[in-house]
Order: C-alpha cells, then sequence, then structure tokens
C-alpha cells in the first residue's frame, strides 16, 4: 500500500481529478485546504511574526492549494493515478504553480476500507 499526497495549485482541476480516482477504484481521500510557505512569506513580508503573519494571510485573497491524500492499494493503481492526475493538470508537474504530488509506502496500517482487506494478525502489513 502507498499514501499518495497531491498539493494541489490548479485547484479548479480537483473535481476532475476527484472524478477520474473513482474510476481506477480509489474511493476515499481526504482533501484539505493549505498554502506554501514560500506563497505566505511573498505575500506578506518576511518581517512580520509567524503568528501574526498566519493571521493577515488568512484575512487576505492570497492563493490557496488543495491537499489531497489517500491510500491506493498497489504500485499499478498508484501509477496510473499519478498520470491522470498529472495529464489533468496539464501533462507536466513541473511548470509552476501547478503542485507537487509524491507517494509513500505505508509499513502498517489500521483502520479505513483499504486496510481491511490487507489485515494479517492485529496489524495491517503493507503488500
Amino acid at each position: 500500500m502507498y499514501a499518495l499526497f497531491v498539493v494541489l495549485n490548479k485547484v479548479e482541476c480537483l473535481s476532475e481529478i476527484l472524478r477520474k480516482m473513482k474510476d481506477i477504484g480509489i474511493t476515499g481521500a481526504t482533501i484539505v485546504d493549505s498554502m506554501g510557505a514560500g506563497r505566505l512569506r511573498r505575500s506578506i513580508g518576511k518581517e512580520i511574526p509567524l503568528i501574526a503573519g498566519i493571521m493577515k494571510a488568512l484575512d487576505t485573497d492570497i492563493a490557496h492549494n488543495k491537499t489531497l491524500f489517500t491510500v491506493v492499494e498497489n504500485r499499478e493503481k498508484l501509477d496510473s493515478v499519478m498520470d491522470e492526475i498529472e495529464k489533468i493538470c496539464g501533462g507536466d508537474m513541473s511548470k509552476p504553480d501547478t503542485g507537487i504530488m509524491f507517494a509513500v509506502p505505508i509499513a502498517a496500517s489500521r483502520g479505513g476500507s483499504v486496510s481491511r482487506v490487507h489485515k494479517i494478525s492485529n496489524t495491517y502489513k503493507a503488500e
């Protein structure tokens, strides 16, 4: 199993990404509003203390990201969904203001529908 993280600057692509994930067989994901530290620093200035800067940023029209994370059962499905996300986002995630995605192996997990499929003893192990 893998944890896939997608930090999406092109938030207008989110609905299409979720539809494609469902088509591939990935039915669960968590999506949170997020903001990159570099974008925050550029928008509010370096001299503002951290907490005050964050509070100011919350009251402004700084562009926000969406961060999506999900669990993917196997490498084949992971490669497929990452390819599709990149296509939806314009075909090249390395272009500025597109986003970033990465996956990490899951050594063990508990809870959620994916982990129930892979139960070994009382711990859920990666493939």
